[in-house]
């Protein structure tokens, strides 16, 4: 019963220039039969051997891949250390750098305190004593100063005395 159950409920088509008709299951499409015997072993292609043996040595370390790998890694460790080197050198010239500028500051601040010590330890009052009373010093008469025009501005040398105005 099951069979006929099955059996009814499929059915194919065949296609042709007229009408469709409805086949059954019962008239179920055969399998071609190879005409042709499949050896139970075969042999892998010839591609296949050949991309197989390319693979392999394309993992294998061979002896120049690994000295290559090795010279390049030499070099870049070098380059590594060296740089950490010239980086090391250029932190201590920063810092020699610092102690300079704040060297200078110090010794700066020092010049500035020692003119202003000079320049308050006297006043005018105390410099016109000074020249007037000890060094027996006068202000010019009116006649005393002497004007002429020189024909070099930059210095003028004395060979004999000014003559006196008239």
């Amino acid at each position: 019963m099951r069979e006929d159950n099955w059996t009814s409920s499929r059915s194919y088509y065949v296609e042709g220039s007229t009408v469709r008709k409805r086949e059954y299951a019962e008239a179920a499409p055969k399998r071609r039969e190879r005409e042709y015997e499949v050896p139970i072993r075969r042999k892998r292609p010839v591609t296949y051997r050949k991309a197989a043996i390319k693979a392999e040595k394309s993992l294998a370390f061979d002896f120049k891949y690994t000295l290559f790998l090795s010279m390049a890694m030499l070099i870049m460790a070098a380059a590594c250390i060296n740089m950490l080197r010239i980086q090391g050198r250029v932190d201590k010239q920063q810092k020699n750098i610092r102690n300079l500028q704040v060297e200078i500051q110090e010794i700066e601040a020092d010049n500035a305190a020692h003119a202003d010590s000079l320049n308050n330890m006297y006043t005018l009052d105390e410099i016109y004593d000074i020249a007037v009373n000890e060094l027996g010093m006068v202000y010019a008469q009116k006649g005393q100063i002497v004007y002429y025009d020189s024909a070099d501005e930059d210095y003028v040398n004395q060979y004999q005395d000014v003559p006196e105005a008239e």
